[in-house]
């Protein structure tokens, strides 16, 4: 219902916006332009409202599992809640490309339509797309299952069965109880955003992210400016040009296969502590992140150098733009994969929906809760977007003003050399530095399921050879899943990053 709303709220303000672009409008008159911006804005609050439970929904759908044939990281668990649903893999790439590559997209569309059209068919148009999008909304079945579309925990015993309903997710995940007032949980989630943003690690990763969708929308304004000024394309040939940059980052979704640029391992690891050694090969994954995350910023010098005007062809920025769409799409996608690994905590709840690992505890097996949305995923992902639509707003506003001071190669040059800074930057919050005891030691080696029920029994993830395991700054965040381990595993001594 909440989809549907926004859906059906974003049609009619359309039609404001349509009328205030339908014809020459005085400046002198404000009337015109402040029902277009109140309208956007009202636009924007219902659209990002849309998108938090789309995400909510294709991870109730998709899971947040990374987790190959041969995971990285750790051995295989058959049974590992995280595998519920459809898996991640290539989907990873489409939603990575539904984010970046749909922009430029956009701007194809738009301008195939000014070129024959006045400019209010464009919003006509997306009033047609949103009544599609609507109708297929209510079309297709839901996620959930009737009885699980309300959060829920559940204790079963042989005499009874007590079960709590609610009907919010955050704050069941924060506090084990959920709310009364719907504003109980608007607080939750604020809340879970702030710990979030607590984190260094996490603040570098989303703002990566954000600077490289930053990057695309300045990188099609200025293409777009380049084409038409100086090579005095038409309309639809500008927005062809600009086309090369969704179709970069459409080849680069099958690479999100776990057998291309792998986190799948041909030989598979033995040992928790064989998957997280120092020696570092082609065939390490941190290898392949930092060898295209790096060379997303000189494909932006590469750009730069390319863009000189008419002297060089229009096919020497438009490959250059092409590939980095593609080097976009594999850097995002690499980060969304990131934050899945550290931030999911689903299969150390209470109780989990699905099986709970035959390793639990009974007493931990009998309980089962029903918050699947993934709390700290979808809270790392609102943020990140967040970041990523605030810096593409403000490329949009200063794009023009920035390309006549500095000139479009000078703007170009500027990004690319932030980008690469912030690059070094998660490249080294990422590296594995430290050396944590995950384990107790006193566990180490024994029976550590047996004993009294009300006996406490530590969390054990995968088969570990170890007790210990080398992290990262991002790792070392208070949010993430190593620490919740070690938090469960009665481990202290060790602030969080």
């Amino acid at each position: 219902p909440f989809t549907l709303a926004a859906l059906a709220i974003l049609m009619p303000l359309q039609f404001p916006q349509a009328v205030a672009v339908s014809g020459y409008r005085t400046p002198y008159t404000p009337t015109y332009r402040v029902s277009l911006l109140l309208s956007r804005a009202v636009a924007g609050l219902v659209m990002g409202f849309a998108n938090i439970n789309f995400i909510a929904t294709l991870l109730d759908l998709f899971g947040a599992s990374l987790q190959s044939i041969n995971p990285h990281q750790e051995v295989v668990n058959f049974n590992d809640v995280r595998r519920h649903g459809g898996g991640m893999g290539i989907w990873l790439g489409i939603w990575t490309w539904s984010f970046i590559g749909s922009i430029g997209f956009g701007f194809f569309i738009g301008a195939v339509i000014i070129s024959r059209l006045d400019v209010d068919w464009g919003f006509w148009v997306t009033i047609i797309l949103t009544a599609f999008v609507l109708v297929l909304n209510v079309l297709v079945p839901e996620v959930r299952r009737s009885p699980y579309r309300r959060s829920f925990a559940e204790v079963r015993t042989p005499t009874e069965l007590t079960r709590r309903v609610a009907r919010g997710e955050v704050m069941m995940h924060l506090y084990s109880t959920g709310p009364k007032w719907w504003v109980e949980e608007v607080i939750a989630g604020s809340v879970l955003c702030l710990r979030m943003l607590k984190q260094p690690g996490f603040i570098v990763l989303s703002t990566y992210i954000g600077w490289i969708y930053g990057q695309i929308v300045m990188l099609i304004l200025l293409l777009g400016a380049l084409t038409s000024r100086y090579y005095r394309f038409r309309p639809q040939y500008v927005g062809l040009c600009v086309l090369a940059i969704p179709f970069g980052a459409l080849l680069a979704v099958p690479f999100q296969r776990a057998s291309i640029f792998s986190r799948a391992r041909q030989k598979p690891p033995r040992t928790d502590s064989m998957t997280v050694n120092k020696r570092l090969t082609w065939t390490s994954h941190f290898v392949r992140r930092a060898v295209f995350m790096i060379s997303l910023p000189f494909a932006g010098l590469a750009y730069t150098l390319a863009s000189v005007g008419p002297q060089v062809s229009v096919a020497a920025p438009t490959v250059f733009a092409g590939l980095i769409g593609f080097l976009s799409n594999l850097a995002i996608a690499e980060c969304n994969g990131i934050i899945m690994e550290t931030f999911d905590t689903s299969d150390l709840q209470a109780g989990m929906t699905g099986r709970p690992r035959r390793d639990l505890p009974e007493e931990i097996r009998k309980k089962r809760t029903n918050f699947s949305s993934f709390p700290r995923v979808t809270a790392a992902f609102a943020i990140s977007q967040a970041i990523a639509f605030l810096i593409a707003a403000a490329a949009t506003g200063t794009g023009g003003r920035i390309e006549r001071r500095l000139g479009a190669q000078a703007a170009t040059a500027v990004v690319a050399g932030i980008l690469l800074i912030l690059t070094l930057l998660l490249i080294a919050v990422v590296t594995r530095f430290r050396e944590v005891q995950i384990i107790p030691s006193q566990r180490y080696g024994t029976n550590v399921l047996s004993g009294p029920e009300d006996e406490w029994k530590p969390v054990i993830i995968g088969n570990p050879s170890g007790t210990t395991r080398r992290m990262s700054i991002l790792e070392l965040g208070n949010m993430t899943r190593w620490k919740e381990i070690r938090r469960r595993n009665r481990l202290t001594g060790l602030e969080g990053y």
